[in-house]
C-alpha cells in the first residue's frame, strides 16, 4: 500500500474538525503524486479543500497526475482565474491530458481563459489523431540554430524557462526549423566555446505527429534515448516527447492488453472506482459470447453420446484433452501478441511462413512429449491398447493444431478486421480450442476403437 493512504483517515478527521494547518504540514512533506493518490480517494468537496491548500504549482502537478473521475466537479470548486492559473503551470502535455478528461464544455472555458499562445498550442495538439505523437508532444524543449556557436548556445539555454531535465538534449534546427540532430548537454559543455554546434551534433531518430504514439515508444526503447523529437511532413520540429510519457502509454497499453487476453473490455478507471454496473457490463458480453460458444463443445458431445455409452471410459479423459488444448492455444496467442506489440512479427507472408516453419519443429516434440505422457496415462488406468493409442494421437494432434490456432488467430484478427490482436483473447482460444479438442478426440477414437 502506498504510505500515503494511511493519512487520509487523518486528513478527513481534520477536515470534520476544520483543521486545514494539519493538513498544509502533511502535504508540505508529501510528493505530488502522493497526494494525487490521496485526493483520489476524497470526495469533491473534500478534495477541493486539500487542493485550496496548495500553491499553484503544486497544485498544477497534482492534477496532472490525477486519476478520479470527479476531476470535473473539483474544478467547478476554483474561480476562473484560479484555473488559468493552474492550466498556464501545466506542461503542455499534461495540459493535454487533463483536458482529455473534461466535458468539451469545460475544456473550451479553459482555452478561452489561457493567454493567446498557450491557448494556440493546446488547440494545436488537441487537433492532432487520437493516440497519435502528437498528442503528446511538448512543447517545452531546448534547441538553437545550427549556425549558433558552443558559446552562444550556452548563453540561450540560461534565458530558456524549461525544467533542467528538459535541457539534457538541445535540438539543432535550420532556419526553417527542420531538424537536423542534437546535442547533449555534457558534450556541449565539454565543447571549446568558440565552434560551431553543427561540428558536434549527433543523429537523433524522430517520429511524425501522425504516427501512433507505440512507434515512438518502440523507438525510445530501441534507441534507449530520453526523449524523442517529433516532426511534421516536412521535417520541422513541433515538439518532443519523454521518456515519462512513453512510460505511462507503455504501462496502459500493457494494461489494456492483458484485460483483453482475459476477455474483459479494457477499464481505465482505478478498481475502487468502478460502479457495480460498470464491473458487470465490462465482463458479461465476453462471458455471454463465450457461453454460447461452448454450445459447440456441447454439440459434438452430444453427437458421438452412443460412443460415450460404450466406451464411458473416453468421458475421463475429456478434461485432460480440452485443458492440454486450452493451454497451448492461449500461450500460443499470448507469445503471437506480444511478438506483433514489439515488432518483431509483422503481416508479411514470408514472414508469416518463416513463423510457421520455426515454430514446426517445437510443437512437433511438445506434442509427441504430450501425447506419450496421455499414453502412459492411460495405460496406468487400466484401458486397452487402442484406447490409450487414441488418447496419445489426439493429444498430439490437439497440441499441434491448438498452437496454430494460437498463433494465427491474432494474424487474421489485425490483418483481415484491423483489430487489436489481444481481442483474441485467451478465454475465447481456449473455447475454441475445446471445440476442436473433442472433435479431433472423438474422430479418432472412433477410428482406432472397434466395438
Amino acid at each position: 500500500m502506498n504510505i500515503a493512504h494511511l493519512l487520509i483517515p487523518e486528513i478527513k478527521e481534520h477536515i470534520k474538525r476544520g483543521e486545514l494547518a494539519p493538513i498544509k504540514t502533511l502535504l508540505s512533506e508529501l510528493h505530488p503524486a502522493e497526494i494525487s493518490d490521496i485526493i483520489e480517494n476524497l470526495n469533491t468537496h473534500e478534495a477541493i479543500l486539500v487542493l485550496r491548500l496548495l500553491d499553484s504549482k503544486k497544485m498544477a502537478d497534482v492534477l496532472s497526475l490525477f486519476e478520479g473521475p470527479n476531476i470535473d466537479k473539483i474544478l467547478k470548486g476554483f474561480s476562473d482565474e484560479q484555473i488559468a492559473n493552474i492550466i498556464q503551470q501545466m506542461d503542455p502535455d499534461d495540459r493535454t491530458c487533463l483536458f482529455e478528461e473534461l466535458p468539451p464544455e469545460t475544456v473550451r472555458r479553459i482555452l478561452s481563459l489561457l493567454p493567446y499562445e498557450k491557448r494556440r498550442v493546446a488547440l494545436q495538439i488537441l487537433n492532432y489523431p487520437e493516440n497519435s505523437s502528437g498528442r503528446f508532444i511538448s512543447t517545452d524543449f531546448a534547441w538553437c540554430y545550427h549556425t549558433d556557436k558552443v558559446s552562444q548556445v550556452l548563453n540561450k539555454l540560461k534565458l530558456m524557462d524549461i525544467s533542467d531535465e528538459l535541457m539534457l538534449n538541445i535540438y539543432v534546427l535550420d532556419e526553417k526549423q527542420k531538424l537536423k540532430g542534437y546535442v547533449k548537454l555534457p558534450r556541449l559543455i565539454k565543447a571549446d566555446e568558440n565552434v560551431s554546434i553543427i561540428n558536434i551534433i549527433e543523429p537523433t531518430p524522430s517520429v511524425s505527429v501522425y504516427e501512433p504514439v507505440e512507434v515512438a515508444a518502440k523507438i525510445i526503447a530501441d534507441y534507449d534515448l530520453y526523449a524523442i523529437p517529433v516532426v511534421d511532413k516536412d521535417n520541422r520540429l513541433v515538439g518532443i516527447i519523454t521518456i515519462d510519457d512513453i512510460v505511462d502509454v507503455i504501462s496502459e497499453e500493457a494494461e489494456e492488453d492483458i484485460q483483453k487476453l482475459m476477455a474483459i473490455e479494457p477499464v481505465e478507471d482505478r478498481y475502487f472506482m468502478i460502479d457495480t454496473f460498470s464491473r458487470v457490463r465490462k465482463r458479461v458480453v465476453w462471458l455471454v459470447l463465450l457461453l454460447v460458444m461452448e454450445n459447440f463443445a456441447a454439440q459434438i458431445l452430444h453427437s458421438y453420446e452412443e460412443q460415450l455409452k460404450k466406451f464411458t471410459i473416453l468421458a475421463t479423459f475429456i478434461p485432460m484433452l480440452m485443458a492440454a488444448g486450452g493451454n497451448v492455444g492461449s500461450q500460443s496467442a499470448t507469445l503471437t501478441v506480444r511478438a506483433m506489440a514489439t515488432g518483431e512479427i509483422n503481416l508479411g507472408f514470408k514472414e508469416i511462413l518463416t513463423v510457421i516453419l520455426k515454430e514446426g519443429l517445437a510443437i512437433i516434440i511438445m506434442a509427441f512429449i504430450l501425447g506419450l505422457v496421455g499414453v502412459l496415462n492411460a495405460l496406468f488406468r487400466g484401458t486397452n491398447a487402442f484406447i490409450a493409442l487414441s488418447l496419445g494421437l489426439s493429444l498430439f494432434v490437439i497440441v499441434v493444431v491448438s498452437n496454430y490456432l494460437g498463433m494465427f488467430l491474432p494474424f487474421i484478427a489485425r490483418k483481415l478486421f484491423n483489430i487489436d490482436p489481444a481481442t483474441i483473447s485467451s478465454p475465447l482460444i481456449a473455447t475454441i480450442s475445446d471445440a476442436t479438442s473433442l472433435f479431433i478426440y472423438f474422430t479418432i477414437s472412433s477410428l482406432l476403437i472397434r466395438n
